[in-house]
């Protein structure tokens, strides 16, 4: 395989990363409790390691082709979004001691991080579309199945040490003590971003249609 590829994918992808998002947006209503944003961190990666090897392997071209299948997809993805989104926007109308999950008795633990991580990336179609459109542009047909599992493996990585420190950071002692008295701010800004993407993909599914049917 290609140094250049291997690099250059690389670098594409940590710019992918470090733009706000779904994903960040998870991570940050985690960081109250530690085992929860790290565990949401590991269920993004093992997502994008996913859609990666879905991508490599020709899987997600042909579900992004199927109009119907990749409609419903999108559709479960919208809802989802937008179930979190209106979780967020509750939230954030409470006072800051009550809105922050800390001050309760249920702070969430690794498993429930991961399965959120896994469910919030795996759910939105705009990943999907990332990858196919990633990887089907730089891989191409001559790369071998040793040099695909190697950039599937990168991809999550680098997936998983962005989101890991992101979780860790946010999560520390000196970061909780200034977010303490933001958390509705923290789940307002939270809400939104999960429901503009929500929003973005119904008004696609709806401008699209006509030409489904």
């Amino acid at each position: 395989m290609p140094t250049e590829l291997f690099l250059t994918l690389g670098l594409l992808h940590v710019v992918m990363l470090a733009s706000p998002g779904p994903d960040f947006a998870l991570v940050l209503r985690s960081s109250h409790h530690r085992p929860l944003a790290l565990g949401a961190a590991l269920g993004i990666a093992l997502a994008i390691l996913l859609h990666s090897l879905l991508s490599l392997t020709g899987i997600s071209v042909l579900l992004s082709a199927a109009p119907g299948l990749f409609a419903a997809l999108k559709l479960l993805g919208a809802l989802y979004l937008g179930w979190l989104a209106l979780g967020a926007l509750r939230a954030a109308r409470q006072p800051a001691a009550a809105a922050n999950p800390a001050a309760g008795s249920t702070r969430g633990s690794v498993g429930q991080g991961i399965r959120q991580g896994l469910a919030t990336n795996l759910l939105n179609p705009k990943a999907l579309l990332y990858f196919v459109g990633l990887l089907a542009a730089m891989v191409s047909p001559q790369v071998g199945l040793a040099a695909r599992t190697l950039l599937a493996g990168e991809l999550f990585v680098l997936s998983l040490l962005w989101f890991g420190a992101l979780a860790w950071c946010l999560s520390s002692p000196r970061v909780q003590a200034r977010l303490a008295g933001s958390q509705p701010l923290v789940n307002l800004a939270s809400g939104v971003l999960f429901g503009l993407v929500s929003l973005t993909i119904l008004l696609e599914l709806a401008g699209g249609l006509p030409a489904l049917g």
